[in-house]
């Protein structure tokens, strides 16, 4: 325990602050760049988030009657016309003309898929983050925040996304306020990191 107190990031070796600010500025430019995609393909409001996942009445009313028809179908083709062959072209026809477009709702399948590789993603992002900053000196309490926070925030983002399609679009929140934690908690640790391992002077020992 003294020796783990006595490490901190402005004593470090030249060669540990190298490695530490490499991660750090290579974990920032990834955080860049998946801010990036999160604007081009979703966006940053609750509404953008709720059309993404939960849907328009459009989209989750073609979606309502893909998912009759495939029931049908596994049935025994109940419901079809014999003789009929089915085509979901017929659904063009059928939905009456409005405004709002009909954008894709992730399934359940795509949904899980990009769950595990989120999560594990994210483990190993804010395992490095909470590595570096074990060595920093701040108070305790933030410390433990910042380790812990985009933990919990990286479990919640997944499941709003979850509840958001399944449930209902006010969990779109959740699912933003996830990302905020985890984007602030990246950002505290990446600023305390860097200042201290190049700009904070060690402390010596008196003599």
């Amino acid at each position: 325990m003294d020796l783990l107190s006595s490490l901190r990031l402005s004593n470090m070796p030249v060669s540990v602050k190298l490695l530490f600010t490499a991660v750090l500025m290579t974990l920032g430019t990834g955080y860049i760049f998946a801010l990036a995609n999160v604007a081009l393909k979703v966006g940053f409001s609750s509404e953008e988030v709720a059309l993404k996942y939960y849907g328009n009445e459009p989209s989750r009313q073609v979606l309502r009657d893909i998912e009759r028809a495939e029931s049908a179908t596994e049935e025994g083709g109940a419901g079809v016309v014999e003789g009929e062959a089915f085509s979901f072209d017929s659904f063009d026809e059928e939905l009456p003309v409005q405004e709002e477009p009909i954008v894709s709702i992730p399934s359940l399948e795509a949904l899980v898929s990009e769950g595990h590789f989120h999560l594990f993603g994210y483990t190993t992002i804010f395992f490095l983050c909470g590595l570096i900053l074990v060595f920093a000196e701040v108070p305790s309490f933030l410390k433990n925040t910042l380790i812990i926070a985009p933990f919990v925030a990286s479990v919640l983002d997944i499941w709003s996304m979850l509840l958001t399609r399944f449930v209902g679009p006010g969990f779109a929140w959740l699912l933003m306020v996830s990302g905020m934690v985890m984007a602030l908690s990246f950002l505290m640790v990446f600023v305390i990191g860097i200042y201290q391992l190049w700009f904070l002077h060690p402390k010596e020992t008196a003599k």
